[in-house]
């Protein structure tokens, strides 16, 4: 989980835990928490170029809008002959999600991006889809989404997390339920029971 994307040394343990090389490795980028305006759409193209820029090809890059998925129960009416959906536009099992090694959740308002995963019934698959191995990277909202700011958050972390603050908590590990102020350039990192900033 980082505040503003990845800096050039976590950067590499990031590689590292990803376990493959970038030109090889293919990404989901969720950009739904930036969709309200043209000032938040510019942090996805921001988001597109961190990724590429990490030497991910765009071409194994995933756009996937929350939003242009149907609601989670909801019953197809006229579409129902449609039987090959693109990816793009349903939601993805576990076993779907895990065929990619990276999810990376944009910055932007936290609140909608929380609420179109709970909207969608994204969390079980990608919960297991983590636990397969897929990457979870957050930025900004993504990864307030990810910690303890919400009632019905992801809970891969129970503190609450404030990105953006002007001075971040303490590198190290991580005392349960304490406020974390992530400064631009920490990280959260989880890697089984470990949770710690990384500086």
């Amino acid at each position: 989980m980082t505040s503003s994307g990845l800096n050039e040394k976590i950067t590499s343990l990031f590689w590292k835990c990803v376990g493959k090389e970038p030109i090889d490795t293919k990404a989901i980028l969720v950009p739904s928490a930036a969709v309200e305006n043209d000032g938040a759409r510019e942090g996805i193209i921001v988001c597109m170029e961190r990724l590429m820029n990490m030497g991910i090809s765009v071409n194994n890059i995933l756009i996937y809008d929350l939003a242009l998925l149907l609601s989670d129960g909801y019953k197809r009416t006229y579409s129902s002959y449609v039987r090959n959906i693109p990816d793009q536009l349903r939601l993805m099992n576990a076993r779907e999600l895990a065929q990619y090694d990276v999810i990376a959740f944009c910055g932007g308002n936290a609140r909608r991006l929380m609420d179109e995963v709970n909207r969608t019934g994204l969390s079980e698959p990608l919960k297991q889809a983590i636990e397969k191995g897929l990457v979870y990277l957050g930025i900004s909202a993504g990864s307030m989404i990810a910690a303890g700011n919400f009632a019905d958050s992801l809970g891969y972390l129970a503190n609450p997390l404030i990105p953006h603050a002007e001075k971040g908590s303490p590198c190290g590990e991580i005392s349960k339920k304490d406020l974390i102020e992530l400064a631009d350039g920490q990280t959260v990192l989880i890697r089984g029971e470990c949770q710690k900033i990384i500086c």
